[in-house]
């Protein structure tokens, strides 16, 4: 593995989003695998990627990595030993291996483990946006017209993808965590893209609209065969009642629905 295919896959990873960690070898004692220097990429949800040495001290890295997710960068030695006497210091992890060596890697927490999908790129969605970068989203704006997604500003969204509302999965890893703002031109494809997104898995979905369209949307959706626990999950109208009025209003209202919906959940 070279550079240029570590890094290649360290930008793909990172522009998707989610939770990732890079660990670097940092300084090696006694008989070991690993080398200074030998790095890996450790996604939560995808397969690693990258080498520390192999074997059970790297099984045990990407183990703990895994665990303890650590939010700020961490400096951590594992003892190769059979019993794990040979630890020094609270910080050291003993293996069963019996190399009798010490490996200290630095462990960094890369990208964003909050997923924010947006469909639609108006000016909410492009408010929304930025608000939410800034807030520690990782954020992805979908839009149906390519002209709008060509000429979204940098601040905007972490990725832009024009999408036609009736193949989200390729601009949407559904799963868990993904948090997902329906907001579509004119509201005209909010019914399609709610009905789609619901029989996938998510954190937080919100649809924008007022109160007659939110229930005359739901009433469909039970005609559908929509159980009412499934509907309920839906926050719509979108945001906390704030008054709000303007794209950043808007935004601002949203934003404080996800933080206070991910600080209960939490």
């Amino acid at each position: 593995m070279d550079n240029q295919e570590y890094y290649g896959k360290l930008a793909e990873l990172l522009a998707a989003g989610g939770s990732l960690w890079q660990v670097t070898v940092t300084l090696t004692e006694g008989s070991t695998p690993a080398k200074a220097g030998m790095k890996m990429i450790i996604p939560l949800s995808e397969p690693e990627f990258g080498n520390l040495g192999g074997g059970e001290m790297e099984h045990t890295i990407i183990g703990f990595v895994r665990a303890q997710r650590p939010q700020l960068p961490l400096q951590q030695s594992f003892v190769l030993s059979e019993t794990g006497d040979q630890a020094q210091s609270e910080t050291d992890i003993p293996t069963s291996m019996l190399c009798g060596g010490r490996v200290s890697v630095f462990i960094e927490p890369l990208g964003k483990d909050k997923r924010l999908y947006v469909i639609g790129a108006g000016h909410c969605g492009k408010a929304l946006g930025r608000l939410a970068r800034q807030c520690g989203y990782h954020v992805t704006l979908i839009d149906n017209r390519e002209e709008v997604i060509a000429n979204l500003p940098r601040d905007a969204c972490d990725a832009a993808v024009h999408n036609d509302y009736l193949h989200l999965e390729e601009a949407i890893r559904f799963d868990p965590a993904a948090h997902i703002v329906i907001m579509t031109h004119g509201h005209l494809h909010d019914f399609q893209v709610l009905e789609y997104c619901l029989s996938r898995p998510y954190r937080y979905l919100g649809m924008i609209g007022s109160k007659n369209k939110v229930a005359a949307t739901m009433a469909k959706l039970r005609q559908k065969g929509f159980a009412p626990e499934t509907l309920e999950r839906v926050h719509a109208p979108i945001g906390l009642p704030i008054g709000s009025q303007t794209p950043t209003e808007i935004a601002v209202s949203i934003m404080a629905e996800l933080i206070s919906f991910n600080s209960r959940q939490a």
